[in-house]
């Protein structure tokens, strides 16, 4: 399995309600690194729960720098190495 993210854009890390109305708007939005949907906090997640199963024979995480999620498949140098990863992998079948 290879997981494909991009990273270095600023994405929601935590929501900060100080009254504790969580009905209501965040107070406050605290930012991190992430690609504007995922926070890398939860893309590294799936190197220790996938990425160190013994039972997962093959697990690669890459990392595009500077990419949104959407910009995966819309930004032309993330969409060239989603296209290399693939042909690696089908490499690796045959």
């Amino acid at each position: 399995m290879t997981c494909i993210n991009g990273v270095g854009v600023p994405t929601v890390e935590k929501l900060v309600y100080w009254d504790g109305d969580f009905g209501a708007a965040p107070d406050e939005l605290v930012y991190g690194d992430g690609d504007g949907a995922i926070n890398l906090a939860s893309i590294l997640a799936l190197d220790t729960v996938i990425g160190d199963d013994l039972d997962q024979d093959y697990y690669k995480a890459v990392l595009i720098p500077n990419t949104t999620h959407a910009g995966i498949l819309s930004d032309a140098f993330a969409l060239e190495r989603v296209v290399s990863e693939i042909l690696e992998a089908n490499r690796a079948i045959y």
